[in-house]
């Protein structure tokens, strides 16, 4: 599996949403063997660049074949693809 990890500015603070906050790589793929380990990663990412929940923008969970099977939010919560949060992390 790998996990998205990507931000953006924030329009209320003047920023541009279409480009990353300054000095904070836009985008990039971490690979995970779990869920949780993606979560982590996710809020790892979060931390380290400051980043409040409208610059956040990846989370994005893919299997080995590119299919997107989860998404991790801003606050560390997990959702399948029908936007049923996952509880149990494996």
């Amino acid at each position: 599996m790998k996990v998205r990890l990507a931000n953006c500015g924030n329009p209320d603070h003047g920023q541009n949403p279409n480009e990353p906050v300054w000095g904070c790589p836009h985008a990039s793929f971490n690979v995970v063997g779990t869920l949780d380990e993606a979560r982590r990663v996710c809020l790892r990412y979060i931390a380290k660049w400051e980043l409040g929940g409208s610059q956040w923008a990846g989370g994005q969970v893919y299997d080995g074949h590119g299919n997107e099977i989860a998404n991790i939010s801003y606050n560390g919560r997990v959702w399948d693809n029908n936007d049923k949060e996952i509880r149990r992390l494996k």
